[in-house]
């Protein structure tokens, strides 16, 4: 890696009259390699709206770079909840302006030690009572669009996200504590499966982890009633979770409309 000190010389070229200064620079710049983000985010330089646009553009494609690397790689993760808190990691890391902190890994861990030293039943529902009601977990209503939504990182650390996140989040909760939760693909809404004295419970963790009963699920479906059995067929697993969380994060990043996020989009729908 070249000599991190030139960083701020470097920058300074960003805004050089000179395309055949700038174009250099940048591959100066790409010989960083995925570590120049945390190298520019070390520095404290005063910069011009052109070099900080420059700078954004330089650390988005290796956030990309990095991304489409990391997803190549899923293929050899064995285990279906493994793949799905592989792909959710890279998802969040991709999404985190901070990378600094805890990592999604480490925050569930935390999570399920808080659990285990709780109530004692150690059931899937009485994990979803402690997620959704004692930790407060639930459906963020005023920013459904915000692609942070997908960060299951950011869910975390604000309590809030979209439904598929937070089952996601209880789905590798319980996979800690050998507990069987599963994913439900039910368009529009999604939905986890939780197993339970021999019987499936199908919890809406978007408000506030509700038991749904078959009266409820009538209500859910604007084509026809559906019920807790009707469900259990849209058990799905981790690569159809992972579809469906690119898909959602494409079209947030679209509705964003500037040209870093329609970049980021186009690469999330290349890999959905």
């Amino acid at each position: 890696m070249p000599d991190p000190r030139q960083l701020p010389w470097l920058l300074r070229l960003l805004d050089d009259d000179s395309p055949e200064v700038r174009s250099a620079v940048e591959d100066q710049f790409a010989q960083y390699g995925d570590d120049l983000e945390d190298q520019i985010a070390g520095l404290e330089l005063p910069h011009s709206a052109r070099e900080l646009g420059l700078i954004e553009s330089l650390v988005r494609e290796g956030r990309r770079r990095r991304l489409r690397a990391g997803w190549e790689s899923l293929s050899a993760v064995s285990g279906d909840k493994e793949l799905l808190e592989a792909g959710q990691d890279l998802i969040s890391r991709f999404l985190r302006r901070d990378r600094g902190g805890r990592t999604l890994g480490e925050e569930l861990d935390a999570l399920t030690r808080a659990f285990e030293a709780g109530p004692p039943e150690q059931d899937a529902l009485s994990l979803a009572e402690f997620l959704f009601r004692t930790r407060g977990l639930t459906g963020d209503r005023e920013t459904y669009d915000d692609p942070a939504g997908s960060d299951l990182h950011h869910v975390l650390t604000t309590g809030k996200g979209l439904p598929i996140s937070l089952a996601s989040i209880y789905i590798l909760v319980a996979r800690r504590l050998a507990l069987s939760v599963e994913g439900c693909n039910l368009p529009g809404h999604f939905l986890a499966l939780a197993e339970h004295g021999g019987k499936t419970f199908v919890v809406d963790c978007f408000n506030d982890g509700r038991i749904l009963l078959d009266a409820d699920l009538a209500r859910l479906s604007a084509h026809a009633p559906v019920r807790t059995a009707d469900l259990v067929a849209l058990r799905c697993d981790a690569g159809v979770i992972l579809g469906r969380v690119l898909r959602n994060l494409n079209a947030a990043l679209t509705r964003k409309g500037d040209e870093q996020s329609l970049k980021d989009a186009a690469l999330l729908e290349s890999l959905s």
